[in-house]
């Protein structure tokens, strides 16, 4: 389902303060200028998710997507993948590791 202008509005409404939804909706707004910055409406919902009603966390995440739209796409719609830190993740890298022949790192104990 495509997003539209209106999704994008309604989220920043249920996720800031109304004395900021226009600052909020400017600073989305300079996402989609380039002809490289692909799926306006998709990304820009996925930052304001992310952002979890925090502009400085926006605004990380507007930086994010202006190199590369996919990552916050990923972080947002795929959140369970992007995350390591699950103990079955760390298990499967454990085990890479090792069928590789290298010692995993201490951070992947449990």
């Amino acid at each position: 389902m495509a997003q539209s202008r209106e999704d994008v509005v309604a989220a920043i409404s249920s996720v800031f303060p109304s004395a900021e939804s226009e600052r909020v909706l400017t600073l989305l707004d300079t996402y989609g200028v380039h002809p490289y910055e692909r799926e306006r409406e998709r990304v820009q919902l996925a930052i304001i998710s992310l952002s979890e009603g925090d502009e400085e966390k926006l605004r990380y995440f507007l930086s994010v997507a202006k190199r590369d739209y996919r990552d916050v796409l990923f972080w947002s719609e795929y959140a369970a993948d992007a995350k390591i830190d699950t103990p079955e993740k760390k298990r499967q890298m454990r085990e890479l590791f090792e069928m590789l022949g290298l010692q995993p790192p201490s951070s992947l104990q449990d």
